[in-house]
C-alpha cells in the first residue's frame, strides 16, 4: 500500500483549501475527511491530535510489523496548512548533505 495523507476539514475553511491545494501541487495522494456535519467527531480528532483548529493533516505511513503479512498504516501528525508547507520544504534524510 502506498503512503498517503488525510486532511480533516470543515466547510468554509480557507486553510483547509490551502492544505488541499498544497497536496495537489505536490502531486501527493490524499483523502479528505470533511467533518462539518459531525462536530463530535471533529472534536475527537482535534483532541487526539492535540490541535484546536482545522485542517488537521496526517501522513499515513505503512510499516511492516513482525507477525503481520501486510504493512500496517501508521498515522503521523503533520499539523495544519503552514506545517504541511514546511513538511514539503524540509529535505528528506540524507538529502542536501554537503560533500567534502
Amino acid at each position: 500500500m502506498k503512503d498517503y495523507y488525510i486532511v480533516y476539514t470543515k466547510d468554509g475553511c480557507p486553510y483547509c483549501d490551502k492544505a488541499i491545494g498544497t497536496l495537489r501541487e505536490q502531486k501527493q495522494p490524499f483523502m479528505v475527511g470533511n467533518l462539518t456535519h459531525n462536530p463530535e467527531l471533529l472534536n475527537e480528532v482535534k483532541r487526539q491530535n492535540e490541535m484546536t483548529t482545522v485542517p488537521i493533516v496526517q501522513y499515513i505511513v505503512h510499516r511492516q510489523i513482525p507477525g503481520h503479512e501486510q504493512p500496517i498504516p501508521h498515522p503521523m501528525l503533520v499539523g495544519g496548512s503552514d506545517d504541511l508547507v514546511k513538511h514539503f520544504e524540509e529535505p528528506e534524510e540524507g538529502e542536501n548533505e554537503e560533500e567534502n
